[in-house]
């Protein structure tokens, strides 16, 4: 009778032992990532139709300590349209302190992204912040591998930085973009970085899909709201670069980009008058900014001329016939607008 109480009781310490040891593993295990407390990802959006798409990205995460804050831009009441979420955060036009600072600021239809974002940002609650467009897809453990890789880059570069992965083109195997290694003035535009073999190099620049890093990071730098299609992104990332802070572009890290088709015209950014006015515009400004005195020679004596006579032939290829003189008109018109207007914004 003793032995059989003295085996019973034996057998219940070892039982107590192994669930609280497998207790203890798990919590290591969970404060790992409880480290950071939690993580804010800050999309801004005009609920466009990947929106559902998105969400259920978020929804199939590993990770569950984050909080995803959509900024929507739209005057539409979009309420019905809203999944809901525990962890999902809608900021619109309905709320009344980002109503008031949108009249405050620019009383129009829509801001552009850079205003968005950085309401997103100064709203985030997370320690990490990952900044994302609405136009994504993105495996279940996405959420999870930015952490665990900005963990192991963090011990090899020896401080923060801000990580970003390889964008490809929808759900295949083309990749799409791996960011800018630096902005050439002859031809006035980035210069692709191509990782080839390399597991993860830096970059200087970035033109959006997902950024991530501590969030005081982003809260410091912010957006240039004068800037604004495309340059508002090279300038944010070229301006986290020239702050000391390391970007780098992992090959094996993967984001899905699933765009809408575009017409070639487009894809160049100059669909219309209005497209064409706002890249001529933010080119000279983002070259006023940052090009030095014999940057703006090089940018004046070929970068300038290059990049329009590049979207004319563009133009005259593949614009209806209607289109042609105006959008032409447009991108010269506002070229030389933007060199004697000394005006940001």
């Amino acid at each position: 009778m003793i032995n059989m109480s003295y085996t019973i009781c034996v057998r219940k310490i070892k039982t107590s032992w192994n669930f609280i040891f497998k207790r203890y593993i798990l919590y290591k295990y969970f404060t790992l990532f409880m480290e950071y407390m939690k993580l804010s990802i800050v999309i801004p959006t005009r609920w466009d139709q990947n929106m559902h798409n998105i969400i259920e990205c978020f929804q199939r995460q590993t990770f569950k300590d984050f909080e995803v804050i959509f900024v929507v831009d739209k005057k539409l009441d979009v309420w019905s349209k809203m999944p809901d979420g525990r962890n999902i955060r809608y900021i619109t036009n309905l709320n009344s302190s980002f109503r008031s600072q949108r009249d405050e600021k620019e009383p129009k239809i829509w801001w552009n992204a850079s205003i968005l974002r950085n309401y997103g940002i100064n709203a985030a609650q997370g320690d990490f912040i990952l900044l994302m467009d609405d136009d994504e897809w993105f495996e279940n453990d996405y959420l999870a591998q930015n952490i665990y890789l900005w963990d192991k880059y963090r011990s090899i570069i020896k401080k923060d930085f801000v990580l970003t992965p390889t964008l490809m083109y929808r759900k295949t195997w083309q990749i799409q973009n791996q960011w800018f290694s630096h902005f050439n003035y002859r031809l006035s535009r980035p210069i692709s970085q191509i990782l080839w073999e390399k597991e993860w190099d830096y970059i200087q620049m970035y033109s959006w899909n997902s950024l991530f890093a501590p969030a005081y990071i982003f809260k410091e730098i912010l957006f240039d709201e004068i800037l604004d299609f495309v340059y508002e992104d090279l300038d944010f990332s070229y301006r986290i670069h020239r702050a000391g802070y390391p970007l780098i572009v992992l090959r094996d890290l993967k984001i899905y980009h699933m765009e809408r088709d575009k017409t070639k015209l487009e894809e160049a950014r100059v669909g219309n008058e209005h497209a064409a006015y706002r890249k001529a515009k933010h080119r000279m400004l983002f070259v006023g900014k940052y090009g030095k005195l014999t940057d703006k020679l090089k940018f004046y004596l070929l970068g300038f001329w290059w990049q329009p006579l590049r979207l004319i032939v563009k133009i005259l290829r593949f614009a209806p016939w209607k289109q042609k003189w105006n959008l032409v008109k447009a991108i010269w018109k506002w070229t030389f607008y933007w060199v004697y207007d000394k005006k940001r914004g």
